[in-house]
């Protein structure tokens, strides 16, 4: 077992530290957040209850791996780092908007501090690249350490491959462990943590090249990212040609060359997506690359951007580009299920679109409140007629419509009783088509408006 640091008490960090934990190594997560790291003790010694994100099985899993000694939480980065054998930097990489291209500031302050520990403690450390970072920052990493340290040490890269709200189960039941070195010492090390994974089937270890290992996330989400684009592209189409996508999807799930993101809705959203796209966009433009490469990444980008208002425009042509005086009730914050992460959520984009309008909102989500007030007042939106209430059926008192902007499963089979009498009509604007088509069709003084099936009106 190892003694293993991780760097950033973001949602890779505390995902990855808890596992590795878990996994009988000796953990330290560290971050220079004060704020973060107190949140995370107050929460393992029970004096708080919730955890700063929202995962099905973190909370447990942190307490039991806390109380046993095998995590633990500092603000001290240099003792962290000083006491490991391997670093995880698990940073932040934020996306700027005008640069078009990841933030790497907090990466290249870990790299300076490591190579100051190294400096004054010299002895052999693996460092690994957990953060979604472009490629060429595993070299950039080890320049920065060289700069203070000429001793022995290794850079790998090992990009994480969770998807919120599936984050513990995908780290404890990993189906693709990325490894990038260029050294065989990195190589046994990383091997030998990731092997109580894959007893039966190391072959799912894919070991390559550090750059092969960076490009390799934003290839995996760019791959994502375009089948989004793709099948709302089509279940527009559908829509406007009178099919119904939702029949389809049986017959294209059953080629088996197509993957699983063919569920229509407003666009993607969460912190990997638009960010990876973008940064990949950047990369073939810093390339040199030819003008029909660089946009068939833009116009995912784009399309994405137009979806997550597709159903704004049907809410304008029903009740006016005037919305004062009417109020919407929404379900959805987050921008899916199962999470409290709002970065890039439809809701973001739909909700302020609305307000601008004169529209009052009523809205609700399990988990995502307290996110998505803190994005809205970092984006200056007024917030006077915006009201969030805890009970999902509450939001339709007094409200003209429905407006669903996620896929929780507590919004999937709602009492559509409840909904024909509290709402002053009755009338549901679906964004993720989660609602039993059939059923509604049978309901008399509906209307209903979804992304990729017909109207019902």
């Amino acid at each position: 077992m190892y003694k293993i640091s991780v760097a950033g008490a973001g949602f890779v960090g505390i995902v990855h530290a808890a596992v590795m934990a878990n996994q009988g190594h000796k953990v330290i997560l560290f971050d220079i957040d004060p704020k973060k790291i107190n949140h995370l003790n107050s929460y393992c010694k029970n004096e708080t209850n919730t955890m700063p994100i929202y995962e099905e099985g973190l909370e447990e899993l942190f307490r039991r791996n806390y109380r046993e000694g095998r995590l633990n939480f500092t603000t001290d980065s240099y003792s962290a780092i000083k006491e490991s054998e391997i670093i995880f930097i698990a940073v932040g990489t934020p996306f700027d908007d005008k640069e078009g291209k990841a933030n790497l500031s907090y990466v290249e302050g870990v790299a300076k501090l490591i190579g100051q520990v190294l400096n004054d403690n010299p002895i052999y450390k693996l460092i690994v690249d957990k953060s979604t970072v472009p490629v060429g920052t595993g070299e950039m990493v080890k320049n920065i350490i060289k700069q203070t340290y000429s001793g022995e040490f290794d850079v790998a890269s090992n990009p994480e491959t969770l998807a919120e709200g599936s984050a513990v189960k995908d780290a404890l039941y990993p189906n693709r462990i990325i490894i990038g070195i260029d050294s065989p010492r990195a190589e046994k090390i990383l091997k030998e943590i990731y092997a109580p994974f894959f007893l039966h089937n190391a072959s799912k270890i894919h070991v390559m090249g550090i750059r092969d290992a960076e490009l390799s996330k934003y290839a995996f989400n760019t791959f994502l990212s375009a089948q989004v684009h793709m099948t709302n592209v089509l279940a527009n189409i559908a829509k406007e040609s009178g099919a119904n996508w939702r029949a389809i999807i049986p017959a294209v799930l059953g080629d088996e060359r197509i993957g699983r993101f063919v569920h229509p809705g407003l666009g993607f959203g969460g912190s990997c997506f638009r960010k990876d796209v973008s940064a990949l966009k950047r990369t073939a433009t810093d390339l040199g690359l030819d003008e029909h490469t660089i946009n068939s990444l833009k116009i995912i980008l784009e399309q994405n951007e137009y979806q997550k208002l597709k159903l704004n425009k049907k809410i304008i042509n029903l009740f006016g580009e005037d919305l004062s005086g009417t109020t919407i009730a929404v379900w959805g914050l987050s921008f899916k299920k199962d999470t409290n992460d709002v970065r890039d959520a439809a809701s973001l984009v739909a909700i302020p679109d609305l307000l601008k309008r004169g529209a009052k909102i009523r809205a609700h989500d399990p988990q995502a409140n307290e996110e998505f007030i803190k994005e809205m007042k970092s984006k200056g939106i007024d917030l006077t007629n915006l009201t969030l209430v805890e009970d999902q059926y509450e939001t339709l008192n007094d409200s003209e419509c429905l407006f669903i902007t996620n896929d929780w499963n507590e919004y999937r089979n709602p009492d559509l009783e409840i909904l024909k009498t509290r709402l002053k009509k009755f009338i549901i604007f679906d964004g993720k088509d989660l609602l039993d088509y059939n059923l509604l069709k049978q309901k008399e003084d509906l209307k209903y408006f979804s992304i990729g099936r017909p109207d019902i009106s």
